[in-house]
């Protein structure tokens, strides 16, 4: 649950931390469903986990279990070196079973309601993700028989595991490539996308506690909404670009980027079987309705109050206040104060009137993005 705003700093936005807070959120489905593929074998199987690396694979940086929760490991026992069951598993890179001493990081994320069974690594070597772990409940023990078992289906539910996780990589590392081709393409409309994600997840946070967004998708919508404006790379250059006002043909085909960019995520999910891949919903919602107003005068579909996703609604609000607070060749820039002042008399008929009253409570935070971005000029 978010601390209220006035005590709280600006969220990290580094795009790793925001990736792998992405990634631990879409693993509980997943694990819940591998437990329910153990249990089968063995019933007292009460609990499947995993842990993430950071990228040096040194770190353990998130823990998910099939019970749905996804945390950030506590830094103090995040050194892989200070857990050395864990690091025997990846050094060996083999399962390790029957723990005698239980590594720090385990304990604190069975947190005294379930006790580690099995422990191995998510892919080999360079290309480990992590640990798998298995777990009963305390004081039970299993036979023999029970834990071969185990130890000869778990390889197999590492493998189904691992394949989730290197597609929803491969799924950030593209959304990273589609940002950094825009920001060398235009970069104005780049520099939009980087503030709108610290935006957002402002924005986001604040609403947690009405709509009970988890941190998974706080990270999702980060990652995901500043590719909001991706079908303005099949705009023409002498439109895109224009140092002024458009005509109004001109306005009618920069606003072709919405249908273009829907298209284009459409393309990616169908040739590369990313239907159930996690944040491709919010993917394309954001894409296809952050034009859209609640009065039915936004655009391309005319969509109405809550036919409009959540995450569109919130890119949109975003959307709205970094173009009145930024200068164009056609307007000045707006003062913080003339910005809100202006979402006020737009919530409630073109934009969500709690979205704009979560960017107003946030507004300290707000301020702090605006100045280190303006900073940066």
């Amino acid at each position: 649950m978010p601390a209220d705003s006035a005590t709280r700093s600006t969220p990290a936005t580094d795009p790793t931390t925001l990736a792998a807070s992405f990634l631990a959120g879409t693993l509980p489905p997943q694990l819940k469903a591998l437990q329910a593929r153990i249990r089968a074998l063995v019933p007292d199987v009460k609990r499947v986990g995993a842990f993430l690396t950071d990228t040096t694979q040194t770190t353990l940086s998130h823990w998910a279990d099939s019970e749905g929760q996804t945390l950030p490991c506590p830094q103090s026992l995040a050194a892989l070196a200070d857990n050395p069951l864990l690091s025997r598993c990846a050094d060996t890179g083999e399962a390790r079973a029957a723990f005698v001493q239980v590594d720090p990081a385990l304990e604190w994320a069975a947190d005294g309601r379930t006790c580690p069974l099995i422990a191995l690594p998510l892919g080999p070597g360079n290309a480990r993700q992590g640990f798998l772990v298995v777990e009963t409940a305390p004081g039970v023990l299993l036979p023999a028989q029970q834990i071969h078992q185990l130890l000869a289906w778990t390889p197999l539910a590492v493998d189904l595991l691992v394949q989730g996780i290197d597609t929803v990589r491969a799924l950030v590392g593209t959304t990273r490539f589609a940002l950094d081709f825009t920001l060398m393409r235009d970069r104005d409309t780049g520099e939009h996308q980087l503030r709108l994600r610290d935006y957002v997840q402002l924005l986001s946070r604040e609403l947690a506690r009405v709509h009970g967004l988890d941190d998974s998708f706080v990270a999702e919508l980060a990652l995901f909404g500043p590719l909001h404006d991706i079908g303005k790379v099949g705009i023409p250059d002498a439109i895109l670009l224009k140092p002024g006002q458009f005509e109004p043909r001109e306005w009618e085909t920069m606003k072709e980027h919405v249908v273009l960019g829907r298209g284009m995520i459409e393309r990616m999910i169908d040739d590369f079987q990313l239907h159930d891949t996690p944040g491709m919903h919010t993917l394309q919602a954001v894409v296809a309705h952050h034009h859209e107003c609640l009065d039915g005068s936004g655009y391309p579909e005319g969509l109405q109050g809550d036919e409009i996703p959540l995450a569109a609604r919130i890119v949109s609000t975003a959307d709205i206040f970094d173009a009145l607070t930024c200068p164009r060749p056609y307007k000045r820039s707006w003062s913080i104060d003339e910005a809100f002042e202006q979402l006020r008399t737009l919530a409630g008929h073109k934009l969500d009137r709690e979205c704009v009253s979560a960017l107003q409570a946030a507004r300290p935070q707000i301020e702090e993005v605006w100045q280190r971005h303006a900073a940066m000029h």
